[in-house]
């Protein structure tokens, strides 16, 4: 919380004035991204580009998420985490939510990509969905920790890079 109002430049105490308590402040925030996580797929799904551009573009506004709010992200994985806490089961619902977005997104890239011929026609696409999605989640997760991350854009040009030779691309 402490590091959550340092980022928002208030008080600790200001935060409570707003949030009854973390779960509330938590799941308004997690809310917030979700609305912001939505705009980006629209642009993404929207996009007439080829697979690999709206793959990377889906990595880039993950990594543009993570870098509005590291604090968040770190807390809410870290509330997540923490089971049998009512509103941690809510920001859980609404952080599972934000990764099915993600899956699908991913599923429609990626047969995009067999289809197309960018990415090997032998993948299994649910499995390359699981993998792919794990490799995007591990490069967030250090990255909110990361306390001088590169760019957004050449993470994610070394991220879809990485994912792109084991597609076969």
């Amino acid at each position: 919380m402490d590091e959550i109002a340092a980022e928002a430049g208030v008080a600790r105490s200001t935060v409570y004035v707003y949030f009854a308590n973390r779960d509330e402040l938590l799941q308004a925030c997690v809310q917030s991204m979700y609305d912001r996580m939505q705009d980006t797929i629209a642009l993404i799904v929207a996009d007439d580009a080829s697979p690999r551009e709206r793959l990377r573009g889906l990595v880039l506004g993950l990594l543009e998420r993570i870098d509005e709010s590291p604090a968040f992200f770190r807390l809410a994985m870290a509330t997540q985490a923490t089971s049998g806490a009512a509103g941690s089961a809510a920001v859980g619902g609404a952080l599972m939510m934000i990764g099915l977005d993600m899956i699908r997104v991913l599923q429609e890239v990626l047969q995009a990509g067999m289809a197309a011929g960018d990415f090997r026609a032998d993948l299994d696409p649910e499995r390359a969905v699981v993998v792919v999605g794990q490799q995007i989640y591990g490069a967030l997760s250090v990255r909110a920790g990361e306390p001088d991350p590169i760019p957004a854009a050449q993470a994610a040009d070394e991220i879809c890079d990485f994912i792109s030779r084991g597609l076969g691309g």
